[in-house]
């Protein structure tokens, strides 16, 4: 930054003093620069006017006027931005200031701002004022005793380091912490919107309670759920913590009993799960006593009413009855049914003895996977009679008379074919068509009998799965297909050129590819040294370095290279050419030729696309030397550029005004 300084004496005023007085000005307007639009000061609203006053808007100070009779609210004060001329020593007039202004209205235009470019940047403002310099401002970077709005928003972390205290009501949008050393509470609502107390010890235990609404309150440890006092109190674990008995209603654990406590009859009872689900019989129970290793030794099933013993069972009684199946209907009941089951370890029947069958009452002793052995000392009596599948034997097999009968009727074997001459006689069904193969009747015989084809009578036919690779056996064949179905030969075809169009490198700078030619022209002005512009990444950056020098008409030299696949245009060298104006680029970078394959076919399409690219730029150059924007805007960037040049030599004659500050 350039501070003016005054030395008595009297001195020349030069334009880059005032530029440069001009410069510490709107540095000041950069403290504002992250800040939204604010009133400076004034435009306080007062009924229906809003006073006169300083507002920054689109990173200016501007003044307000003011306004009157406003019946809609809210109103927006918006830029109004102009350029004014002034008259120059050379004769004409060009411009020399920027009035940054604003005004106010209803609604913002739609119209773009004739200094921006954008549509103009507006300041809400309701009854009750705009947003003030505090509050936008200075309130962005420190808190504030009375905000505007009465309210604040800090985004970054507020550390105390002493007692806070607040006489009004404290509201959290989010979890409250407690820390003490490494012990840490969290107080706050969770994704149900229950109220939650969760800690955490320095020996990495946790603790929860949590406030459910309709069920009660939780107690959780370590994330396992303990405890829920609601209607009922629930315990999902042991709560006994060592003590030697814990009594709920009329049941009390003493050590290792339960047992019933309140009944003082022979009738006490202990009911295990009688009731299920909410106290009801809604749904099935089972009960499990285990061996204390995590095995059931007998398991009681509600769905099915089983009852399944883990372990040798040993009926210890004293009288006849050891065992007894007691049957839910009388034995005069045709429906009866009890057995004794065998089942294997997928509960498939094995064996089955019992009233097996609801149709009869008949006694079954039933073997699926094998014999049944009934062995006796002497023998066994089976009477009075005995049945095979349900047939007597008596009415299965023949009596002894009964078979001499019958074999005196039996055929004679001299009146019937033997095996081999059946063989022989007839064909066989297992054998297909081959049985009828013979020396005179050959298979293509036997074919044309039925009207059937060969598997050599198909060569002649095209296969489906070689896609004409069968047919296409020589370039003749390969010619006739491609003439039929319309196709080209490979190599009777030129890839298509890549051409990315012209693309904005700067204002008044553009870029175009086409093949491995890439051409830069437009409108630059030089700079003394570093980057003056960047190929874009849709470019191809050249393979190797290409350097552009100018001459001037002060005989000044200026010289600018891009390097091999780099994409920086960079200023090499500058003798005092600083701040000149060209209007055709085409020498700078004009053609970039990258990635060139050792190809023959490639050289003859980049050799014709460079004729062609020339021819282009040939006919351009006579037309007009910008390329794509309109003929308008063509003539009056030439004309300012043209205005500027005799601005610059004209300075370089050092023509300033002599008056004395």
């Amino acid at each position: 930054m350039k501070e003016f300084s005054a030395q008595t004496g009297g001195r020349y005023t030069y334009v880059d003093d005032i530029i440069n007085l001009q410069e510490l000005s709107l540095a000041f307007g950069e403290l504002f620069d992250e800040c939204d639009n604010f009133i400076v000061s004034g435009c306080a609203v007062s009924g229906t006017s809003i006073g006169s006053g300083y507002v920054y808007l689109n990173g200016k100070l501007r003044y307000f006027s003011g306004a009157s009779g406003i019946s809609q609210w809210p109103q927006y004060i918006y830029e109004v931005n102009q350029k004014e001329s002034v008259a120059y020593a050379s004769g004409s007039d060009k411009v020399g200031r920027t009035v940054y202004g604003c005004t106010c209205g209803p609604t913002i235009p739609s119209v773009a701002d004739s200094v921006t470019g954008n549509i103009p940047v507006a300041l809400n403002i309701t009854q009750d004022g705009g947003l003030l310099m505090k509050d936008a401002f200075i309130g962005k970077y420190a808190l504030l005793l009375n905000p505007a709005k009465g309210a604040q928003a800090v985004n970054g972390t507020v550390k105390f380091n002493n007692d806070v205290n607040i006489n009004g009501l404290l509201v959290a949008l989010s979890d409250m912490e407690l820390r003490s050393g490494n012990t840490s509470c969290r107080i706050g609502y969770n994704s149900s919107h229950n109220l939650t107390i969760k800690s955490q010890t320095a020996n990495g235990n946790n603790y929860s309670v949590v406030l459910k609404d309709g069920a009660g309150i939780e107690f959780y440890m370590n994330g396992a759920l303990k405890m829920t006092i609601g209607t009922e109190i629930v315990f999902n674990t042991n709560t006994s913590h060592g003590t030697n008995a814990s009594t709920v209603g009329s049941i009390r654990t003493t050590g290792t009993h339960i047992h019933n406590v309140s009944t003082a009859t022979d009738n006490g009872e202990l009911n295990l799960n009688m009731l299920g689900y909410n106290g009801g019989t809604s749904y099935f129970r089972n009960t499990y006593i285990g061996n204390g290793k995590g095995k059931a030794i007998l398991s009681i099933k509600g769905n099915d009413s089983s009852v399944l013993i883990s372990g040798v069972t040993t009926i210890a009684t004293d009288g006849l009855e050891g065992i007894v199946l007691l049957s839910s209907v009388p034995k005069t009941n045709m429906a009866l049914q009890k057995s004794v089951i065998w089942k294997d370890s997928n509960k498939d029947v094995m064996a089955s003895i019992g009233y097996l069958d609801a149709n009869n009452q008949t006694f079954s002793i039933k073997n699926n996977i094998s014999d049944i052995i009934i062995t006796g000392t002497g023998y066994v009596s089976i009477g009075p009679a005995i049945k095979e599948n349900g047939v007597l034997l008596s009415e299965k097999y023949a009596l002894k008379e009964s078979v001499n009968i019958s074999l005196s009727l039996k055929a004679d074997t001299n009146k019937v074919y033997s095996k081999t001459d059946a063989d022989n006689t007839f064909a066989k069904k297992a054998s297909g068509l081959s049985q009828f193969i013979t020396t005179t009747n050959t298979q293509s015989v036997l074919r044309s009998q039925i009207g059937a084809l060969g598997t050599s009578d198909l060569s002649g036919y095209a296969v489906k799965s070689q896609c004409l690779a069968d047919m296409a056996t020589t370039e003749e064949n390969k010619k006739k297909i491609r003439d039929n179905i319309g196709a080209a030969a490979v190599g009777d075809f030129q890839t298509k050129l890549k051409d990315s169009g012209w693309i904005t490198i700067k204002n008044g700078l553009y870029v175009r590819q086409i093949g491995n030619v890439v051409s830069i022209q437009g409108q630059l002005k030089t700079i003394h040294s570093g980057i003056l512009f960047n190929i874009p990444n849709t470019i191809d950056p050249p393979t190797h370095a290409v350097y552009q020098s100018f001459s001037f008409s002060n005989s000044r030299n200026w010289t600018v290279s891009i390097k091999g696949n780099s994409r920086q245009c960079r200023v090499l060298y500058c003798s005092g050419s600083c701040n000149r104006f060209f209007n055709h680029l085409y020498g700078i970078a004009m053609r970039i030729i990258g990635n060139v394959k050792d190809s023959k076919s490639l050289a003859n399409n980049e050799r014709l696309a460079f004729e062609r690219r020339n021819k282009q730029i040939e006919h351009e150059q006579s037309k007009v030397h910008e390329p794509e924007p309109s003929v308008n805007s063509v003539e009056e960037t030439e004309g300012e550029n043209k205005k500027e040049t005799q601005k610059q030599e004209a300075s370089t004659k050092k023509k300033r005004t002599k008056s004395q500050v």
